[in-house]
């Protein structure tokens, strides 16, 4: 019993001298000034044999790197975020450079996109740091933030964006909130407000060398997409690159030049001269509008792949079946998938249950593929998967967005089913405009517009004195008469996962489809063909 209470002892003694050590150490850290932070080095064998270059952190700057539950990174002022982009895979990383990133629109548009976008580390470079909550929900991507790309390392002045008012000035006749800021700005820019994008928030940040950055934090063998949009510093930045040799770094180039900014040293005949010797190298720039949701190869990294065997036509709007060779009707059944996982799969496994076997085509939204493709694999096992758009807008919105939106949404759709090994040649909008058809002509899909579905949009409505005012033994054979009367020919029956009574009225409408209606239950693709 002694000899274990003088162990106890002895053990908290030395408990306590070595915490006395650790807080000993803890203030004596405290004491370093942190000014220089080195730019980030995320490999260990860089093609570079130079030291790390070091940023000189203005005083009133202040340091922040975030974590979010995404796996975002946020850094402020080049700090460096060690392994936190390694891919861990041993081999070449897919690498995308978005330097000017404004609100995200780049992170955005290149990972609903972009082939493999998903797979490829994003390297966010914004002056700006009110901005940076629009990364906050990306993962596998840092935000260097509030950082200025440059032609060489240092400190800068840098204008943003005043924070909106309802007495704001116009740009260009346009009423217009940009967000960001520039290291170039015009008095007009800098004092008025009636230029519209009064810079009236400045701040010294640090700026980096970017062709230094990318031969230090990236390598040769690595994929790298690299966007340069920062509004008229382009010219000191792509010159240095060249000197350096970096676009052997570089396997893509996205930009914009901004010649009418006024950079200075850099007369319009110098800025010419600058662009002619890119494209005399091989530096060939593609165009990146993410304010407008596309860049120029999307269509060409987009092209539709539909099987020449696909019955229909490309853009067309199919609502009912063709009859049989006997003269029969055909019905073929969808259900419309919202993004309520739990309402999805009460419904669609209710189906499955069914004796009949039925087939069926499910639509579903791109976001739901991204969210559960374990369960969108399961029931691709059987049933043929069509698309919605890439996420659910409010209703009657979806036709008045702009062919670009539009673009973008599909494009997302099909690769986010592409990632499950899906094809899908069936498209069910939310509403039906020419700009919708010409967009899901472009993509090769077949719009299909159901005879009826429920819950009904045409003819006999649900309302309260109809319907909802019911118990549930009364709401089904009122709903299963209401759709009867819009398919006694047959055509195309869809059902809504996201309305409950889907689900209620699901299996008596298979046992009266199956054993009742006389049709001739089909598959979408036998339904056009």
């Amino acid at each position: 019993m002694g000899n274990f209470a003088n162990g106890n002892l002895m053990g908290k003694l030395g408990i306590f001298l070595l915490g006395v050590a650790v807080g000993y150490f803890l203030s004596e850290l405290k004491k370093y000034d942190d000014t220089v932070i080195p730019v980030p080095i995320f490999r260990d064998n860089e093609r570079t044999t130079s030291p790390p270059k070091s940023i000189h952190r203005h005083s009133e700057i202040p340091s922040k790197s975030i974590s979010t539950d995404e796996g975002n990174t946020l850094i402020s002022s080049g700090e460096n975020v060690g392994d936190t982009l390694s891919q861990k895979t041993g081999g070449p990383r897919k690498i995308l450079l978005d330097c000017g990133a404004n609100v995200a629109s780049t992170v955005q548009l290149f990972r609903e996109t972009y082939p493999d976008g998903r797979d490829y580390i994003i390297h966010s470079f914004e002056l700006d740091e009110r901005l940076a909550p629009y990364f906050a929900s990306y993962s596998n991507h840092v935000l260097h933030c509030p950082v200025a790309v440059a032609g060489e390392d240092g400190n800068i002045t840098a204008y943003a964006e005043s924070a909106w008012k309802p007495d704001k000035g116009r740009v260009a006749d346009k009423d217009m909130q940009w967000g960001g800021g520039a290291i170039y700005a015009s008095d007009q820019e800098k004092e008025s407000e009636a230029s519209g994008r009064r810079f009236g928030v400045r701040n010294v940040i640090p700026m980096v060398d970017l062709s230094s950055w990318i031969q230090t934090n990236t390598a040769v063998e690595d994929y790298v997409i690299f966007k340069l949009d920062v509004e008229g510093a382009e010219y000191p930045i792509l010159e240095k690159m060249l000197m350096d040799g970096t676009f052997h770094w570089v396997d893509k180039f996205y930009g914009e030049f901004h010649e009418w900014f006024d950079v200075p040293g850099w007369s319009h005949e110098r800025k010419n001269k600058l662009i002619d010797t890119l494209k005399t190298h091989g530096v060939n720039m593609l165009s990146w509008a993410g304010e407008h949701k596309t860049y120029q190869d999307l269509e060409d990294l987009n092209k539709p792949d539909i099987p020449k065997s696909t019955p229909g036509v490309a853009g067309m709007v199919y609502s009912k079946c063709s009859q049989t060779p006997a003269g029969s009707s055909r019905l073929a059944l969808a259900v419309q998938v919202g993004m309520n996982r739990k309402a999805a799969f009460k419904l669609v496994e209710t189906i499955r249950a069914h004796p009949s076997k039925m087939p069926v085509t499910l639509f579903v939204y791109g976001d739901f593929v991204q969210d559960f493709p374990d369960l969108i694999t399961k029931w691709s096992d059987r049933y043929t998967i069509g698309i919605r758009e890439g996420a659910p807008f409010p209703a009657g919105h979806w036709v008045l967005q702009n062919g670009y939106v539009m673009a973008m949404s599909l494009v997302s759709s099909v690769q986010r089913m592409s990632e499950v090994s899906l094809n899908p040649v069936y498209y069910y909008p939310d509403g039906l405009s020419q700009r919708v058809q010409h967009v899901a002509k472009n993509r090769g899909l077949r719009i299909i517009q159901p005879t009826t579905q429920f819950p009904p949009n045409l003819g006999t409505l649900l309302v309260e004195d109809n319907y909802y005012n019911y118990r549930d033994v009364e709401r089904t054979p009122k709903a299963l008469r209401i759709l009867y009367e819009r398919i006694s020919k047959g055509g195309i029956l869809s059902l809504n996962t996201d309305h409950p009574d889907s689900y209620m009225i699901s299996a008596f409408l298979m046992d009266y489809l199956y054993e009742n209606s006389g049709f001739e239950l089909v598959s979408m693709e036998n339904c056009l063909k």
